[in-house]
């Protein structure tokens, strides 16, 4: 990964490239290929535009974007009793986790009441099958969402 200061090249307009293109098109309508030839020749880089230069933060940016979650992940999702509950990565293996746990104690005979934290971090006491239908709902809307299936 190119770094701050790595050298470059700009092009006319100062996008920084970590490459020169295959092919430039001179004022006179030839044109050059290799650029480990043409990017040599100082008349050349000169009449198309390209130079030499240095990688800043600003240019690492635009090239290399940081991924952005979809908007539904900051949404979360909508319980139908007035809060939501968050499903990013984290979010999901914790409901899951708390899912296997409790489904294993109402197997077991014990009733355990299911506590879930909603997004503004409210808790919430839930019986066993009251939280396994906000996770059935749950599972089915982040799966459609993360196929985007659902709106």
């Amino acid at each position: 990964m190119p770094s701050v200061g790595d050298p470059c090249w700009r092009d006319a307009h100062g996008a920084a490239a970590l490459e020169l293109p295959f092919r430039v098109v001179l004022p006179d309508g030839m044109t050059r290929t290799n650029p480990a030839e043409w990017g040599e020749d100082a008349e050349v880089l000169a009449a198309t535009g390209w130079a030499r230069s240095t990688l800043t933060q600003a240019d690492l940016d635009l090239l290399f974007p940081a991924p952005q979650a979809p908007s539904w992940l900051d949404a979360g999702f909508d319980t139908g009793s007035g809060w939501r509950v968050a499903w990013q990565a984290d979010d999901v293996a914790l409901l899951t986790g708390l899912y296997v746990l409790a489904k294993r104690a109402n197997e077991l005979g014990q009733t355990v009441p299911c506590v879930v934290i909603d997004m503004a971090g409210e808790r919430h006491t839930l019986t066993f099958a009251d939280f396994e239908t906000l996770m059935l709902a749950y599972g089915a809307a982040r799966a459609a969402e993360s196929v985007g299936g659902a709106t």
